[in-house]
């Protein structure tokens, strides 16, 4: 039972950091603002834009934006991937069992074809040509 709260906790932590990860670039943003202002902000060298890291912040959620969003594209086409292979897994298995029976009906001993009358041999024939 033990190991059972182990991987639930560790799933739970899992799930928990995908769903916190924005607030977390933002606390991290707050925590090494001043850091950022003197090293990786694009505008450190133009004082008078006033931006004070907020370019790297932006970058930074746009990456994670960005991260979601080709996730969900990739969800998306596994999904539509998966769907249009049962589909056709369906249909060629459709199609198969619809030949196998067929060629088992040919090949089967005991299958004999309706025994034609004389009327129905008499329709089902050429027409005679008269000369």
């Amino acid at each position: 039972m033990n190991g059972k709260k182990v991987i639930a906790y560790f799933l739970l932590t899992l799930i928990s950091f995908k769903m916190l990860i924005v607030p977390f670039v933002y606390l991290d943003f707050e925590l090494r603002k001043e850091f950022i202002i003197k090293n990786l902000c694009e505008n450190r060298f133009k004082p008078q834009l006033h931006c004070d890291g907020k370019c790297y912040l932006a970058k930074q959620l746009h990456k994670v934006a960005e991260g979601h969003a080709r996730e969900e594209a990739q969800k998306q086409d596994d999904a539509f991937k998966k769907i249009i292979q049962d589909v056709f897994d369906e249909v060629a298995l459709t199609i198969s069992s619809v030949s196998i029976s067929y060629f088992e009906r040919i090949n089967n001993a005991h299958y004999q074809p309706n025994p034609t009358t004389d009327f129905t041999s008499s329709l089902l024939r050429p027409p005679a040509f008269v000369l």
